[in-house]
């Protein structure tokens, strides 16, 4: 399956939908369905044709989680897994309305809800972390934004299959969900709302965003951010590779700036 298969996106009226494609893996993600949505979101904000997207999931479950089978993610990319998250109010200012069913977990709940700017969730829908219960070793996590204090602590804690996986209904009482519909109406519903969100002035939403999800990132998320885009890329550079080999054989090292 190649990078194209995974996540589809087309465009029409204005609108670019987005569409996980593994529902044999119930769209959960792997390395390159992370890097694939990484650039989608690139794609999606600097598309002079679209002013909305739309974003969804093949098949019975918007999407599982990561994907944990042995090699689906490379061990040697941080956070690889994070790539599948559009970076909102910071690199993409498009409005995000997510249409969610079946299966809604881990880090497809980070993407069909945290990064989403509307959601809209199909009566099927359970939410839930499993990283827990999975094995799957995360940051520290300050808080699960968008969530009550101890409702965020029980989340993270017990959001898997066994403990509390959050229905529809339950997610609508949280605010997790701007509306619950029947999954067949989820789609209709979702574009009902990007049609409103065209009647908006881009440059006010692009405002809105940049508030709002600065407001809302935490000092993990930073962290986070931080090492991505300034320790990482000094971990894999020529310069660390020559400095080591210079302390090594206790010569002066060559440096190249890369």
């Amino acid at each position: 399956m190649t990078s194209d298969d995974v996540v589809l996106y087309d465009v029409q009226d204005g609108v670019a939908y987005i569409r996980l494609n593994r529902p044999e893996k119930l769209n959960a993600i792997n390395g390159t369905m992370a890097d694939t949505l990484r650039e989608t979101w690139r794609r999606f904000e600097a598309d002079p044709k679209v002013r909305v997207g739309v974003l969804s999931g093949s098949g019975t479950s918007f999407c599982a989680g990561r994907d944990i089978s042995p090699g689906a993610v490379d061990p040697a990319i941080p956070f690889q897994t994070h790539h599948a998250l559009p970076e909102n109010g910071v690199q993409v200012f498009k409005p995000i309305v997510s249409a969610v069913h079946g299966y809604v977990l881990g880090a497809g709940y980070n993407l069909g809800v945290r990064s989403a700017d509307i959601t809209i969730a199909a009566d099927t829908c359970l939410f839930g972390y499993p990283e827990g219960k999975a094995g799957i070793p995360v940051m520290p996590i300050e808080y699960t934004p968008h969530l009550p204090f101890k409702v965020s602590l029980e989340f993270a804690l017990l959001g898997w299959k066994g403990g509390r996986l959050i229905d529809s209904s339950r997610a609508f009482q949280l605010g997790l969900a701007n509306t619950v519909v029947q999954e067949s109406e989820m789609l209709h519903e979702a574009l009902t709302w990007a049609e409103l969100l065209l009647e908006v002035p881009p440059l006010y939403i692009r405002s809105v965003k940049r508030g709002h999800y600065r407001a809302a990132t935490t000092q993990a998320q930073l962290s986070r951010r931080e090492h991505v885009d300034y320790v990482w890329p000094q971990e894999i550079s020529d310069d660390v590779k020559e400095a080591r080999a210079a302390f090594a054989e206790r010569r002066a090292p060559k440096f190249n700036g890369k």
